[in-house]
């Protein structure tokens, strides 16, 4: 007998746990399958040597709103608050930006008088520009051509939103969203160093520079549920992003999901024009209402469903979207923590080496041309610093997220440049932290070709799809569906393709229960 359901919810990740959840407390019946023998999807972690274990993909876990915390009854594990939240090396002493605004403002004197007194005010204008994101994120997408009361409503409360920025501020931001970010940091500090890394955190995984137009508005989007003046860590769970995935998977299993791993969905099924359920990889069949899928766009709509079931215009138009993966993740396993200089305690933020914006935009220039740049963007981090059990007692886990590894490489492929962007990596940390590479003992590289084999990223962008000023709101995943809703009735997408994009965990998927259960 062939099983069916209301609803078929696709991927076991965090945004997949969230849709099926919002879907089955509303009263439906819910399937919800993953492809791998375990959930999490980019939360996942993995033990890439004999007991040493990372989540390469989930150093942080991005904003998690409250709405989908009372939508789905989760209660969030115990959190980390690292202070210094992000370390800048170069030359001198270390730059910290701490939590406190009043902090960071102090240790900023010994680099820039003027960038000290400049700082409380930077914070409360990109607090303020990102809280007005937020406000645009807890909704579905605005529509140029709105059909109803409601759509009517939410354009006029954002347009409350808006007004309430003041003047100044509604001429900043609209100024701001389409501004390169090295302008922008330009007209505020004069420090290399603290330009730098500002720069590198607002174009992480992006590619492009912070000379290209646009990238202010990635800067913004990343800080969007942070605290006024925290720039780089919003969330991180004391027992790490595996936690937050058993989370939502009890409270999936509360709300009565039936859940199965090593089941992948191979298609789906289509009758009269309308997605009608999925086929498995195994040949069984299963019926539904509706199917959401947390997949990328390109996977969900041209490999899952038949193309003859699209206009000619939209499969072009899904087949334009830009993911462009260019981090390769390192993974060390080191038999203890380096010293590093001027800092008195283990690093449980983010260290990154950036020296200055120029640093920044040369190591993307490369990647333009299809090369690794020689003096990548590095972000180091030792995880094990605040999650003891990810590495064997006195032990400990160094991640290096490698920025301009672009996944086309030209006049070479990744098995032949896999070692060379690792040894790269580490040979600039050791620059910076002495030491540092003779603590490694084993060490594991995922390049964007392994990304996506490993992890099921096109092209290895966690983010799905750039977020770029055409690749966001009503444009996200395309033009047309952006809504959640697909062509061919019946199919839904969520997760990081989707509005409002990578980094807001189940936001996306609770607007597409929504909409699934509107029609």
């Amino acid at each position: 007998m062939t099983r069916a359901y209301d609803s078929i919810v696709i991927g076991g990740g965090a945004d997949g746990l969230v849709a099926a959840t919002a879907l089955a407390r509303s009263g439906s019946t819910v399937l919800l399958v993953e492809a791998q023998a375990e959930l999490g999807g980019t939360h996942r972690e993995i033990e890439f040597a004999p007991g040493y274990r990372a989540a390469p993909l989930a150093p942080e876990l991005g904003h998690i709103d409250a709405e989908v915390l009372r939508a789905t009854g989760a209660m969030l594990p115990g959190a980390v608050m690292p202070d210094p939240v992000t370390i800048a090396l170069g030359d001198g002493e270390p730059l910290l930006l701490r939590r406190s605004i009043a902090a960071t403002a102090e240790g900023l004197k010994g680099h820039s008088v003027k960038d000290a007194a400049a700082w409380p005010e930077f914070c409360a204008r990109m607090h303020a520009q990102s809280e007005f994101l937020a406000a645009l994120y807890r909704g579905a997408p605005p529509q140029l051509e709105t059909t109803g009361l409601a759509d009517y409503l939410a354009l006029a409360r954002l347009g409350l939103k808006f007004r309430g920025l003041g003047r100044t501020g509604m001429v900043e931001l609209l100024r701001a969203l389409p501004m390169p970010l090295a302008d922008l940091l330009d007209d505020w500090f004069e420090s290399d160093r603290l330009k730098g890394v500002l720069a590198a955190l607002g174009v992480a995984d992006l590619c492009q520079g912070p000379a290209s137009g646009g990238t202010t508005l990635n800067f913004l989007h990343r800080h969007v549920g942070a605290k006024a003046g925290v720039f780089g860590d919003r969330l991180r769970l004391q027992t790490g992003g595996g936690a937050l995935i058993s989370a939502f998977a009890e409270r999936a299993r509360a709300a009565s999901v039936t859940i199965e791993t090593r089941a992948e969905v191979q298609r789906l099924l289509v009758d009269d024009d309308r997605v009608v359920g999925v086929q498995l990889a195994s040949g069984e069949d299963i019926k539904c209402g509706s199917v959401v899928s947390s997949l990328d766009p390109y996977r969900s709509l041209l490999e899952l469903l038949d193309p003859v079931h699209l206009d000619p215009e939209f499969i072009a138009t899904v087949r334009n979207i830009r993911y462009r993966g260019v981090t390769s993740i390192v993974l060390l396993a080191l038999d203890g923590l380096p010293e590093i200089r001027g800092l008195t305690t283990p690093p449980s933020g983010s260290v990154f080496i950036a020296p200055t914006v120029r640093h920044v935009e040369q190591a993307f220039d490369a990647s333009k041309y299809g090369r690794c740049s020689d003096e990548p963007v590095i972000e180091l981090r030792f995880p094990s610093v605040t999650q003891l059990n990810l590495a064997p007692m006195g032990r400990h886990v160094a991640m290096l997220r490698v920025q301009y590894t672009p996944y086309r490489l030209r006049d070479v492929d990744w098995a032949t440049m896999r070692d060379t962007v690792a040894e790269r990596a580490i040979a600039l940390v050791e620059r910076h932290v002495p030491g540092f590479s003779a603590r490694i003992r084993h060490r594991v590289v995922l390049t964007p070709a392994d990304l996506e084999t490993r992890f099921g990223l096109r092209e290895g962008a966690v983010s799905r799809g750039e977020l770029a000023l055409d690749q966001m709101l009503f444009m996200r995943p395309v033009a047309g569906a952006s809504c959640y809703s697909m062509p061919v009735p019946g199919l839904y997408l969520c997760g990081a393709g989707t509005h409002p994009g990578h980094g807001l965990t189940g936001l996306s998927a609770l607007h597409a229960a929504r909409a699934a259960r509107s029609q």
